[in-house]
């Protein structure tokens, strides 16, 4: 049965036909549809954080739409998209400083200093997001990049008016040329072709009992590993550069009385209270952001984000900031993942429990072809919350609309209450141990931390 319901997802995607979230223009007001539940009517003051919403509104369907769009891939584009419209605001706000020197390889090229007169920095982040998002979604449905465009256009339309024609053209050329040196910048990292070849057939997972295989149920398109060099690439912050020594809390044993075995053990009977109908099924399917057919659990985050953001709108200037570290600490978190995945290359539970406790056993949910420790949803999620919580505060209450075609929206009292149950959802999905919950959240709160120290005032 699971096996029909992700053949039809998978052809609903191919053909578009999938439920998307769609922003309308009706009148003078801009409405956020999401499937049956629809968010109030809502004006948007595009000198405001409303900019970036909208954008990333339509930046989560890109996600869902894309080929190529792995957790890992959506983290990099959407870190270094946030990252180009930060930069490319900074001569409005003579307050602000660029992120120079603080991310490993980036240095701002001094002519890109300028002062205020003649700039408008909508206008400019209009044109840097816009750069960003034609060049790294590249392999996006035509359809889809005609919305991008259309959304460009008149977004860069509205902003313009009561401008001269020197504060458009020069605000959107600045905004253009930032963009670029962005995409120059990135080109260095060591994931710049990972969108286009996710799985390398050329890698072969260590063998052994305790070692990760790949689940050929799950695995309809009999692929490799997912990402086994991302361990390898860049992260923006040096001090992220690490697994900080988080390793599993215990050794491999197929013996009963082992601490391993127990914590299968807690996976298989959590399984059975995991029925439909249950909360326990809904949070794992409301959390499970496989690639294809949603935004991914990094994409997830960043609508959090967004729906906060569209029910509370900031400053511009704000905003940027929020979405630029966001981002830069999904991507450093992830990257931090994979250096445990492929070090440890743990065994999935599907396999240990098959093997040693039920041979007939299927979790609820599909297990991902990348190894057990630690995981990443925990480890991303951990990071959003830390830097969402010190930015914000630890009390934003929010109703998570991002999963409408699971059931009703979700509605949490923290970030870190949505984290939580991100987490536990993974043990819950069938597809995680408990430690690599428990210390993949350890880990992402230092990737938080570290992201908190970066500087954007003077």
């Amino acid at each position: 049965m699971k096996k029909t319901i992700l053949m039809l997802l998978c052809a609903f995607t191919a053909f578009g036909q999938l439920p998307q979230r769609r922003e309308f223009q009706e009148g003078n007001t801009t409405q956020l549809i999401l499937f049956e539940n629809s968010l109030p009517a809502k004006n948007y003051d595009l000198s405001t954080s409303d900019l970036q919403v909208k954008w990333h509104v339509l930046i989560l369907d890109l996600l869902e739409q894309t080929t190529g769009y792995t957790p890992n891939v959506a983290a990099r584009s959407l870190a270094y998209t946030n990252l180009a419209a930060y930069e490319a605001i900074l001569p409005g706000y003579p307050n602000l400083q660029s992120l120079s020197g603080q991310l490993q390889g980036y240095k701002r090229p001094k002519e890109f200093e300028m002062d205020s007169s003649n700039f408008s920095a909508p206008l400019a982040m209009n044109a840097a997001m816009y750069r960003m998002v034609d060049k790294l979604f590249i392999a996006a449905p035509f359809v889809w990049m005609e919305k991008v465009m259309a959304l460009k256009d008149s977004t860069e339309s509205n902003l313009s008016r009561g401008k001269t024609p020197m504060t458009v053209m020069k605000s959107v050329n600045y905004g253009i040329s930032v963009a670029d040196m962005i995409l120059k910048y990135s080109d260095s990292d060591g994931a710049k072709t990972e969108m286009f070849r996710s799985y390398d057939m050329n890698y072969r997972l260590p063998a052994c009992e305790s070692c990760f295989e790949i689940n050929r149920v799950a695995d309809l398109e009999n692929t490799g590993p997912l990402h086994p060099s991302w361990d390898k690439n860049r992260t923006f912050l040096a001090e992220n550069n690490s697994d900080f020594d988080i390793k599993p809390d215990f050794e491999f044993s197929k013996y009963k009385d082992s601490k391993f075995y127990a914590s299968a053990l807690e996976v298989y009977n959590t399984s059975k209270k995991v029925v439909p109908g249950s909360e326990e099924h809904l949070i794992a399917n409301f959390w499970d952001d496989a690639a294809t057919y949603t935004y991914t659990a990094v994409g997830h985050s960043v609508s959090i984000l967004t729906q906060v953001l569209r029910n509370q709108p900031v400053s511009l200037e704000k905003s940027a900031q929020l979405y630029a570290r966001l981002g830069i600490g999904l991507n450093d978190a992830l990257i931090c993942a994979w250096k445990g995945k492929y070090k440890y290359n743990l065994i999935r539970p599907i396999a240990y429990i098959k093997r040693y406790i039920d041979s007939q056993w299927e979790p609820v949910l599909l297990t991902p072809p990348f190894p057990e420790f630690p995981s990443g949803h925990s480890v991303q999620s951990a990071a959003m919350a830390t830097i969402l919580t010190e930015t914000l505060g630890d009390s934003i209450s929010f109703t998570d609309y991002s999963k409408y075609w699971v059931g009703a929206p979700r509605v949490f009292s923290s970030f870190w209450t949505a984290a939580n149950e991100t987490s536990i959802s993974r043990l819950y999905g069938g597809i995680h141990f408990r430690p690599a919950l428990d210390r993949g959240q350890d880990m992402g709160r230092i990737v938080g931390k570290n992201t908190m120290k970066l500087k954007f005032e003077k």
